[in-house]
């Protein structure tokens, strides 16, 4: 394990490194002025302006930059933000708990919807659920989030008034102190009666809209999985015994079944952190997505630089977590690696 764990370390570094140079070179190419992003129509004299690059080191050549960007992030600094002057860490985990759990959240609706239809589908093997199931799976993985989104929001919340259309919790009705950043427990411990409800509204309609992909991806590879280990000799003699179907299914094929799809899990878990920012910005989420698509605008380089950077970080740390949990899960994948 130790050498599957330094393997992956190893293949981590190189991949870090080109994604911090990549995002360097690629938000310098696009077009607009931090400067005058931040002034607006009010305009700035030359002399104020070539000022203002200076004190933001945005006169010095593209290698000295690049070079004070990359010792920045060796010794722990990802920049300040221009707008706020606040450091972006201290931006960055101030709003990461709202991003982890709308994509929790949407995660274990994604889980507790697929897996169950995907068990089903391939129980029912050819029968009209598993053609619809599979249908739908396949639309849902292929809609746009943001047309998604709307359409929802239309529906619930502009007609039949179930849910809000955006933010966390209703800071009129329900304020408290945010001890842990995450609301869902905030509000059982500081809450009064009434708070933990309202967050679960407000989290309902993102939930969905950001869980729809994985959703179809979870149906699809547990029915594959499932439809394999049903063919397998010991599903027969355990049916040759006389075991019920509900055993059959669940204690021996879902359990042998639930290997790929606990990778899957893993792997979509990661890709909803890192792209979240269409469904914070629908939803007026304040999460991590928000703040760098609002950042855009702004021409805020810090925070673009060290927001993809902390969040490709952290997904890397998922996917080497995954990796070594998938290794004690099934011993097989341990010695291939």
């Amino acid at each position: 394990m130790l050498r599957l764990l330094l393997n992956r370390i190893a293949l981590t570094i190189p991949t870090f490194v080109a994604l911090m140079f990549v995002t360097f070179v690629m938000l310098r190419l696009v077009p607009g002025d931090p400067v005058e992003a931040r002034r607006g129509e009010r305009g700035l004299s030359p002399e104020m302006h070539a000022k203002a690059l200076h004190d933001l080191g945005l006169d010095q050549p593209v290698s000295a930059q690049f070079g004070n960007y990359v010792w920045g992030i060796l010794h722990g600094n990802f920049g300040t933000s221009i707008v706020s002057k606040t450091p972006v860490t201290q931006e960055f985990f101030t709003l990461f708990p709202a991003t982890v759990e709308l994509t929790l959240c949407a995660t274990l609706f994604a889980i507790l919807v697929g897996i169950p239809a995907g068990v089903y589908a391939a129980v029912r093997r050819g029968k009209f659920f598993d053609q619809a199931l599979m249908i739908t799976a396949l639309t849902g993985y292929s809609m746009p989030i943001f047309w998604w989104g709307l359409i929802l929001i239309l529906l619930m919340s502009n007609t039949l008034h179930l849910t809000p259309v955006s933010g966390r919790v209703d800071l009129i009705k329900y304020y408290y102190p945010q001890t842990t950043g995450f609301l869902l427990i905030d509000s059982i411990l500081n809450g009064p009666k009434g708070a933990f409800l309202d967050v679960v509204r407000h989290l309902i309609l993102p939930s969905i809209v950001l869980g729809t992909v994985p959703l179809g991806a979870f149906a699809r590879m547990t029915r594959s999985a499932m439809l394999e280990v049903l063919d397998e000799d010991y599903i027969r003699t355990a049916k040759a015994k006389g075991l019920s179907a509900f055993r059959t299914i669940n204690l021996h094929a879902l359990r042998n079944a639930l290997i790929p799809v606990v990778t899957s899990i893993g792997l979509q878990m990661g890709s909803l952190l890192a792209g979240a920012f269409l469904t914070e910005t629908i939803f007026s989420w304040p999460g991590v997505g928000h703040w760098m698509v609002q950042s855009i605008g702004r021409r805020d380089y810090p925070v673009l630089q060290g927001g993809i950077m902390l969040v490709a970080l952290v997904v890397m740390l998922l996917n080497v977590v995954l990796d070594m949990t998938s290794g004690l899960i099934n011993p097989r994948l341990r010695h291939e690696k």
